[in-house]
């Protein structure tokens, strides 16, 4: 049975110390939407209901190395939690561990993602950020703009004629070593879809796109592993996109340089490519779903492949030559 935890005045928040642990068992708890918890420190405020269990929150007095390092409180979860809404932590001047206090963000990961636009206290020493997108909290701590390995900028999820495309920025890396693009379909399992090599050592910004060209359908889920050089890594904001119905057909790579791929979940019965101009290149007689087929000696431009269905439908794709 869930146990249900309604409230936690922040007025309440235990003692400080150097070391701290909260174990949540196989039962866990259960935080309703906008419902303030605050766990030694660390605050969460969910937009939506928000549930932990199995999981352990340990306190570390260890810094996150950057320059300068991050403050010397770090929140670890012992996996990561998915958490969409205000995040917090109150901390003691003593560790400050050098930054400044006006001027920190919200980080979280390992390595960390730096947040913009954290609001600070000073007084109560007190820094939060709202994480509007679906977040995979490993750890979570404070540091100054730009100081730890990874500064994600942007990520976003777009639909591409017949594909789903990734979109990412870094406006800074330190040591990274290269991207995984995960999916899922439920944000609980989820799959490797590939990797994109990192910058490893940037101050600039930094663009990255990767093509699922997988046919899917419903609501489906996106995030970034982010892995460093010595293996530690972040997860992004998770990213979500609707894709209807399933799609009947798909071409991929596009665009493509050699070898185009046929993707479809039903029986074709014929294919077709043309140029603009409609003018026919290839005819295939009752493609197989998978089948390859080369273009590498057409000319680079655009073109379109018209396939017809046994159930009487037909759908066209266009593809990029390079």
């Amino acid at each position: 049975m869930k146990r249900y935890l309604l409230f936690c005045q922040l007025a309440l928040l235990p003692t400080f110390c150097a070391f701290g642990q909260m174990s949540a068992g196989t039962d866990g708890f259960f935080v309703a939407a906008n419902t303030p918890v605050a766990i030694d420190g660390l605050t969460l405020n969910p937009t939506a209901d928000f549930f932990i269990d199995s999981r352990t929150l340990v306190i570390s007095p260890t810094a996150i190395p950057g320059t300068p390092p991050s403050i010397t409180r770090v929140y670890n979860f012992s996996t990561p939690v998915d958490f969409v809404g205000n995040v917090g932590l109150f901390f003691q001047t003593p560790e400050l561990n050098g930054n400044t206090e006006s001027t920190l963000q919200v980080a979280y990961g390992s390595p960390f993602v730096t947040t913009t636009g954290s609001t600070v206290n000073t007084i109560t020493h007190y820094v939060s950020n709202n994480l509007a997108a679906l977040t995979s909290l490993t750890s979570v701590t404070a540091a100054q703009p730009g100081a730890l390995p990874v500064t994600l900028i942007g990520f976003r999820v777009n639909r591409v004629e017949n594909t789903t495309m990734l979109y990412w920025q870094t406006s800074e890396e330190r040591n990274s070593d290269f991207f995984e693009i995960q999916q899922s379909a439920d944000t609980r399992k989820w799959n490797s879809l590939g990797t994109v090599k990192a910058a490893t050592e940037s101050r600039a910004q930094e663009d990255y796109s990767f093509q699922d060209a997988a046919l899917r359908k419903g609501i489906q889920y996106y995030r970034l592993k982010m892995v460093d050089v010595d293996g530690s890594f972040a997860y992004s904001a998770i990213r979500n996109i609707d894709l209807g119905s399933a799609e009947l057909i798909s071409a991929y790579p596009n665009p493509v340089v050699d070898k185009l791929r046929i993707g479809a979940n039903v029986e074709l019965v014929s294919l077709k490519v043309t140029d603009l101009s409609g003018r026919s290149l290839l005819e295939l007689s009752r493609p197989k779903p998978g089948q390859e087929f080369s273009l590498k000696n057409y000319a680079a431009g655009t073109y379109l492949v018209q396939i017809k269905t046994a159930d009487g439908k037909s759908q066209i794709v266009k593809i990029v030559k390079q």
